[in-house]
């Protein structure tokens, strides 16, 4: 998350001008290799247990969601997480362990970035950290952004971030990612031939 830290962390123009840093460099056979893409159209219950299960929230806790549609916005998420008796307990009063709970968010949170932003998700063969083996990518000509959503979810469900700050940050900084040669320029130190 270093990565993604650098390019989002800062105020104002400074984080606009700041200086991408680059985490890791794949060949695609690599990539191939330790990511799975997982479609979830392929697993539609996985995807409409969540969104159910959000909507449920808010009928059953007589609350209005801020976002009519779609349910999983991520402003509706963050209000599931604090209003009311919070998605949390909501879930445990169904008997679903603390995992679960984490991923009715980090899968409801996921398709919401895949079709706003067409994001992808992967699960990762060999990840650093335990809660990084779900993770989203997004792939601009060739330079991949990562998120890791239940890492994520984990931390808006400890009140240490929200879906709505990520989504600001991403609305912005996704078109102004720099491509792959810009990148290679600035490792490599050289100069565009051109």
């Amino acid at each position: 998350m270093g990565f993604f830290k650098k390019i989002f962390s800062g105020k104002g123009n400074d984080a606009n001008k700041q200086e991408t840093k680059v985490s890791a460099v794949f060949t695609e056979k690599y990539f191939d290799e330790r990511f799975t893409e997982q479609k979830l159209d392929e697993k539609p219950g996985i995807i409409d247990g969540c969104m159910k299960m959000v909507e449920s929230f808010f009928m059953d806790n007589k609350i209005e969601s801020k976002v009519k549609k779609p349910v999983n916005h991520p402003v509706n998420l963050d209000q599931a997480v604090t209003e009311g008796v919070g998605f949390h307990t909501y879930c445990k009063s169904f008997g679903l362990e603390d995992g679960q709970v984490i991923l009715f968010l980090a899968y409801a949170f996921s398709e919401f970035l895949m079709g706003q932003y067409d994001f992808r998700l992967y699960k990762d063969n060999e990840p650093e950290f335990s809660l990084r083996d779900m993770t989203l990518k997004y792939n601009k000509n060739g330079v991949v952004l990562s998120l890791y959503p239940v890492e994520y979810a984990l931390k808006v469900l400890n009140h240490e971030s929200s879906f709505e700050d990520l989504y600001g940050k991403l609305n912005g900084h996704l078109e102004r990612l720099p491509g792959v040669d810009e990148l290679l320029q600035g490792f490599t130190g050289e100069k565009d031939p051109q």
